[in-house]
């Protein structure tokens, strides 16, 4: 199993100084054997239906060129990259150069947008999330093109382009790897289809919004239900077992010094999902208990559902240091 880190996050402490806190967070993961630092694409953060407009939110391509600079192998990915922010064109100079910049690193996560406040408040069109899906399915076909160095013509509803070209190509061969996120099913669907990596979060793109009851209902047996689905796409689609790895994030990361302790903690914070004891401590977005139990837990989702990666939201240095002691010096 691969660890990785979210900076720049929605959860974050106020630390530091702006941009250059994300790189320090990055250069410490780097250090303690994360393989992986993810950065977010928004334009402010939602919590749970409210924009957190008092929060500075960093674009994606800045903090990962400044953090390409500072670091030397950890690779590095978007977590994941609006495709209604840019045009396909842009997306791809903007992954190419990167991968330039870092000497191959890139991890390129492309999602289809959903937070509609975010949208609504910069007058950005917010299309019903079947059109948002196909302009994405049109974005990462232009990508993709584009990578190749080759002229590109492309006549679909969204985008049209005229032996287009964009240098220059990644340095990676024949392409990054690409990273979806998301888990409604026609996102379940394109990652069995074509990506390498599958970032599982709750449904909420057709909602627009994070809920209670959207998190509550991303469980265990939820995700085993969707990643049956991804392997059926992908058999369909002629590709191999494995083709696409499952990779999520911990949101709530709670470690506890004695298995009394860790008890208490999950059966308060169960309550406030709606959820069992048992039920929280195994919820795909949640880590939790003594060091001995979280590495347990992990491993079991490794063994029972074949999690790849698995990334920690970072709230500040302290965090960083705590997942690397208990879970990457055990894991």
């Amino acid at each position: 199993m691969e660890y990785a880190v979210v900076v720049g996050g929605g959860q974050v402490e106020q630390e530091g100084h702006g941009l250059e806190a994300f790189v320090e967070q990055a250069q410490l993961a780097e250090s303690l054997g994360y393989t992986t630092v993810f950065v977010p694409d928004h334009y402010l953060f939602e919590q749970m239906g409210e924009l957190k407009t008092e929060q500075p939110t960093y674009e994606l391509f800045a903090l990962l060129g400044a953090i390409a600079q500072r670091t030397r192998s950890i690779k590095l990915g978007s977590h994941v990259a609006c495709t209604l922010f840019r045009h396909p064109a842009m997306l791809a100079r903007q992954f190419a150069q990167l991968d330039e910049l870092s000497g191959g690193r890139v991890i390129a996560g492309v999602g289809a947008g959903w937070t509609r406040a975010e949208f609504e408040m910069f007058g950005l069109d917010f299309p019903p999330v079947s059109e948002r899906l196909r302009m994405m399915d049109e974005a990462v076909e232009i990508m993709q093109a584009l990578w190749t160095g080759e002229p590109c013509s492309f006549d679909g509803e969204h985008y049209r382009l005229r032996d287009a070209v964009v240098r220059p190509t990644p340095t990676q061969q024949p392409r990054p790897p690409l990273m979806l996120g998301g888990g409604g099913k026609g996102i379940l669907r394109r990652a069995g289809r074509w990506a390498d990596i599958l970032h599982m979060v709750p449904e909420i793109g057709k909602a627009g919004t994070t809920t209670m009851e959207s998190v509550s209902a991303f469980g265990d047996e939820s995700v085993a239900e969707k990643l049956a689905l991804v392997r059926e796409e992908a058999k369909a689609a002629g590709r191999p077992d494995g083709a696409v790895r499952y990779a999520t994030t911990i949101f709530v990361y709670q470690p506890a010094d004695s298995e009394k302790q860790a008890a208490e903690t999950a059966e308060g914070a169960a309550a406030m999902f709606g959820l069992t004891a048992e039920q929280f401590s195994r919820h795909p977005a949640v880590l939790a208990g003594t060091t001995d139990q979280m590495v347990e837990e992990l491993q079991r989702r490794e063994q029972v559902h074949g999690l790849s990666i698995v990334a920690l939201e970072a709230t500040g240095l302290d965090s960083i240091r705590n997942f690397a002691e208990r879970i990457i010096a055990n894991g």
